[in-house]
């Protein structure tokens, strides 16, 4: 007997649960179904479905004041061929959306066609991304891909805004970066600095930006932290290209680490200027590297673990039409 609808939805919700908490989330943190329901586009009667498989996966626990905290992830590694071909669905989606030849509403069908795969791993992909904030489901069995920073001039107006909140979040009367955050975040910084030149584009973007997220949600102004929560999300795909460039990626480290220095000294001023120079020491070069549309492209799909030509129809490139510059790359 096949399984009712909600029984579906449950467990698809689970899935990008979970994917969403792998990049951001540490045990014992609270999870609250009206925030998970916001952040999945959906009512939290069916967040609750989820959170129940969570619950008897062990995934989550019930503390004795009746709130769900995670226990611990699920391996990675499970169902590993399908989770292979996901992961390379997804960045071939990531590329296509950065250079405008996949439509704002789409159906899961037309991306299988598109990208010669099974409707399985081209769910789990878009699952993945609607963990991760940028696609939503649709009517009528469709997904939507929300807005995001896709180019150097929306880029350099979300710096911006960040050069304005950010170390303002840091003199906020209300700043207060907890011992357990502090130390991850040093430890994080550590290992990166350590592991410049294999690091992933995706855990790149994920360190980083989890650290100025971290810094701007210490504020204790939720104000700010709503904000940045929001540009993380606009700014994650193309996060993931700028993090192919790794000419600055230990001095963005070591200039981390300085802020955490001051911070625990107790200058919080003296951070908020090093964050400020933090931010506009990597305006530039990554304005002239969002500029590069064939990057974003190439750089992207080079991430599939069997490369462009793994999805891609004979003859025809990532994009879905035939490889060499077109329109929709000249955005």
């Amino acid at each position: 007997m096949p399984r009712p609808p909600a029984a579906i939805l449950h467990r698809e919700l689970a899935r990008a649960i979970v994917e969403g908490l792998r990049t951001s989330a540490e045990p014992d943190e609270f999870l609250r179904e009206s925030e998970l329901a916001a952040r999945l586009g959906t009512s939290r009667s069916p967040v609750r479905g989820a959170l129940r498989l969570l619950l008897d996966a062990g995934v989550v626990t019930r503390l004795e004041n009746g709130r769900l905290t995670l226990r611990e992830l699920p391996p990675t590694g499970e169902d590993a061929p399908e989770a292979g071909a996901a992961e390379r669905i997804y960045w071939c989606l990531a590329a296509d959306r950065l250079s405008g030849a996949l439509p704002d509403v789409v159906g899961e069908a037309e991306l299988a066609r598109r990208y010669g795969a099974a409707r399985g791993p081209v769910h789990r992909a878009l699952l993945q991304a609607m963990g991760e904030g940028w696609t939503e489901r649709a009517p009528a069995g469709t997904w939507r891909f929300l807005s995001l920073i896709d180019g150097p001039e929306s880029y350099d107006e979300s710096y911006r805004f960040r050069r304005a909140i950010e170390p303002a979040a840091l003199l906020d009367p209300g700043f207060h970066l907890p011992a357990p955050v502090f130390a991850r975040l040093r430890r994080e910084q550590r290992d990166l600095l350590g592991r410049a030149a294999t690091a992933s584009p995706r855990e790149v973007f994920e360190l980083n930006s989890g650290f100025h997220l971290a810094l701007v949600q210490a504020s204790n102004n939720r104000f700010f932290a709503d904000a940045a929560l929001r540009v993380t999300r606009l700014r994650r795909v193309v996060g993931y290209v700028i993090a192919l460039d790794q000419g600055r990626l230990a001095t963005q480290s070591e200039e981390h680490l300085a802020i955490l220095d001051r911070l625990e000294e107790g200058d919080r001023e003296g951070a908020a200027v090093l964050l400020l120079c933090h931010l506009d020491a990597g305006r530039a070069s990554k304005a002239r590297l969002l500029a590069d549309a064939r990057l974003k492209l190439e750089g992207l799909t080079a991430l599939a673990p069997e490369g462009r030509g793994a999805l891609g129809s004979p003859g025809r490139g990532v994009s879905g039409g035939p490889t060499g510059d077109g329109d929709a790359v000249n955005r």
